[in-house]
């Protein structure tokens, strides 16, 4: 009999945690099991990419009413989600990121059902860093959520694992790293779609940034740096691959240091693929990152890596500067200077290239994370007493 797995996200947007759910759902082996998808909200890149074989169920959707008192929410959604485990008859499971993790934890441990829950960004900055209402007692049920024996704790990196275990005060070996995959294949497929850019697009240098319009993701650096390289070479184009909060006062920024006709800003791409590829450089200004997914498509597309120093992981993935090149975290003068320095080392970045494919090939490939889940998702069914 397959294993009914019930896979849990607040949505299914766009960004690595929802793609990586998705790919789980979609891709394990269905002969094995039986995976369904649970969401808070019913919205996102990767729900028309479903097929119809994985059924879905929607809190919103379905308690369209739900209390809007403190804590009422997650009452119900604990509830609700309890509902679902028993209807469905789920074996285990699955969830990323904290805000899903507050509710799984609490529904599962009533009903006495496995979970693996993953831990994306280092907490002693993500989720210390939120505007979460009720910080200290979520944080509390975090920490009891993460040591609960029936759940296992994965983490996308050692640095995750590290900065965890002592922000929750938990047991180092309650960690299973598990390093976040990329469809290689895949993205090299997608990455072909072409793009139209005009002919001084098409000589100057170009440097990609992908991701959320958000502080955390530090896309102003970038900007500063276009305007410190500007000082010595113009011929630069800064493409803003994302969406966010920030897009505004991005923009005002550009125009304030005079490389706004040099910075294009696209918005959300359902297919960020192609302009990776076409960028020279992929540039990743982040204050911190659990492990930058866009790095690891970046170095399967053969697109060099230049990093601020936003946590262990990237240093990790990067290696000494021996597949990309790490600058101090909020120095947007080292940034410039790399800029700058890219075209005259190209002998030097070519080799990186080649470590850094070879290094995504190895550690990060989606077949071998599928391999890996399904067995600590066997693992966890099969320890669970009674099963």
């Amino acid at each position: 009999m397959r294993a009914r797995l019930l896979c849990c996200s607040g949505s299914l947007d766009g960004g690595g945690s929802e793609r990586q759910l998705w790919q789980l759902a979609t891709q394990i082996d269905p002969n094995v099991f039986a995976p369904q998808i649970y969401l808070h909200y019913l919205r996102g890149h990767y729900l028309n990419k479903l097929p119809d074989r994985i059924p879905i169920h929607a809190f919103w959707s379905e308690i369209p009413k739900a209390s809007r008192l403190p804590g009422g929410v997650r009452q119900q959604q604990i509830k609700h989600l309890q509902e679902i485990i028993r209807r469905e008859r789920i074996a285990v499971v699955y969830d990323r990121t904290f805000h899903m993790t507050l509710v799984t934890s609490a529904a599962c441990r009533k009903l006495r059902i496995p979970r693996l829950s993953v831990i994306v960004s280092p907490p002693s900055l993500d989720f210390a860093g939120s505007r979460e209402r009720f910080h200290s007692i979520k944080k509390w049920l975090l920490a009891r959520a993460y040591r609960d024996h029936r759940a296992m704790t994965l983490a996308v990196s050692q640095g995750v694992a590290d900065d965890a275990w002592k922000y929750y005060a938990i047991a180092p070996e309650k960690f299973v790293v598990v390093p976040s995959p990329v469809d290689i294949d895949g993205i090299k497929v997608a990455a072909n779609e072409p793009l139209t850019l005009d002919r001084h697009a098409q000589q100057a240098m170009r440097i990609a940034v992908v991701g959320r319009l958000s502080k955390e993701k530090g896309q102003a650096r970038a900007i500063e740096a276009l305007s410190l390289s500007n000082k010595t070479e113009r011929l630069i184009t800064l493409d803003i691959i994302g969406d966010g909060p920030l897009r505004h006062q991005l923009e005002a920024l550009a125009a304030r240091l005079g490389v706004a006709d040099q910075t294009n800003f696209w918005g959300h791409c359902d297919n960020p693929y192609p302009w990776i590829q076409a960028a020279d450089l992929l540039c990743i200004t982040s204050d911190y990152e659990g492990l930058a997914n866009v790095a690891l498509e970046a170095m399967a597309l053969r697109t060099p890596v230049l990093s601020t120093d936003c946590g262990d992981a990237i240093r990790e993935l990067l290696g000494k500067q021996q597949r990309g090149v790490v600058v101090p975290a909020g120095d947007c003068q080292a940034l410039a200077t790399e800029i700058l320095s890219f075209g005259k080392q190209k002998q030097l970045w070519r080799s990186r290239i080649d470590a850094a494919e070879a290094w995504v090939t190895e550690h990060h490939s989606l077949p071998h994370w599928l391999t890996t889940m399904s067995r600590l998702i066997l693992q966890a069914i099969a320890r669970e007493p009674g099963r």
